[in-house]
């Protein structure tokens, strides 16, 4: 899911290039005697003003039944699908960063219920030292941090969440980017199990290249290496993985833009069960209303299934689904 988060969080930088590079006028800078004889209520307000900041990420999906596992003639749009995900970030310190984070799970579809709960379903909590080294110096830019994430005790989830430790290297060339985030994991199961993993280590590596003034191509990779808890598995570990080879986005406008995706997908769990591997394209559009403020439209579906050495089109291939963001900064 925060793939999707960091693919249209790039979207919306994107089709907000322009307002971003907008001028803007200086705020004059207060003097010592404006600061002492601020009220303290307006301290206030100027501190949580420079300190923090909020935003919401939402996402809203139209779906159907699951055509293939169901192996169902109704091909009908007719189920809905809502993520609420609100963020705060709270900045001490120049290079410091605690950020909060929330999902929010709505559904009408019972078959969802497990993953759409009708309830918040998990946080995420994170301390990063930004600016560890800088390109300017370094070479390169490096971040670091740790984080927690929470699910929801009350529901029916294996794990009560799990501790990390993260860093990102980062390094721009031309108008062209790349980076590496990299992220130890430790599973704070309840409840072990055969598909239980006890150690997990996370690999994403994002490259963008800035075609033309208006067409940038991103491809980025999020592997995860799961390790067993269980050492009777069949495996000792499994590899997932979500490989966006095409992500294209054309700015039409400096409010109007456009992205077309192609991404793999791989599945593993500890067994010797046949790989889950797809292909899946998205059409999206996005519009800004102001560099605050964006909502995007998107359809696509899964086109290809591989299983078990048995390539084939998928019977979802004609039948896609329909999905809107909304994107709003305060």
């Amino acid at each position: 899911m925060y793939l999707k988060i960091f693919l249209m969080t790039a979207t919306i930088l994107l089709s907000g290039q322009v307002l971003a590079e907008t001028a803007i006028t200086p705020a004059p800078v207060a003097t010592k005697e404006d600061v002492a004889n601020t009220p303290y209520h307006k301290k206030a307000f100027n501190y949580m003003k420079e300190k923090f900041s909020a935003s919401y990420h939402g996402e809203y999906y139209l779906t159907r039944m699951d055509i293939e596992s169901a192996n169902t003639d109704d091909r009908d749009i007719q189920d809905l699908s809502i993520m609420h995900n609100p963020t705060i970030i709270y900045k001490p310190f120049t290079n410091w960063q605690a950020l909060a984070t929330g999902e929010f799970k709505y559904t009408d579809s019972p078959a969802k219920a497990g993953t759409y709960p009708n309830s918040f379903f998990r946080g995420l909590f994170t301390l990063t030292r930004k600016g560890i080294l800088n390109e300017k110096d370094n070479g390169f830019g490096l971040d670091a941090g740790i984080g927690r994430r929470q699910f929801n005790t009350g529901l029916a989830t294996p794990s009560y969440g799990n501790n990390r430790v993260f860093a990102t290297v980062s390094k721009k060339y031309l108008n062209h980017s790349g980076s590496v985030f990299v992220q130890y994991l430790h599973n704070d199961y309840k409840a072990s199990g055969a598909t239980t993993w006890l150690h997990a280590l996370e690999i994403l590596p994002t490259v963008t290249f800035q075609v033309t003034e208006k067409l940038s191509w991103l491809m980025n990779d999020d592997i995860i290496i799961n390790f067993a808890h269980d050492k009777n598995t069949e495996h000792d570990f499994s590899i997932d993985h979500e490989f966006n080879f095409a992500y294209l986005t054309y700015q039409w406008t400096d409010k109007f833009g456009t992205y077309f995706q192609l991404k793999y997908l791989h599945g593993e769990d500890f067994t010797n069960d046949p790989k889950a591997d797809s292909v899946d394209y998205y059409l999206g559009a996005s519009y800004s209303f102001t560099d605050k403020l964006t909502v995007t439209g998107e359809f696509g579906s899964k086109i290809i299934s591989h299983n078990d050495g048995e390539d084939f089109f998928s019977k979802s291939a004609k039948y896609p689904e329909l999905a809107f963001y909304l994107d709003f900064a305060l």
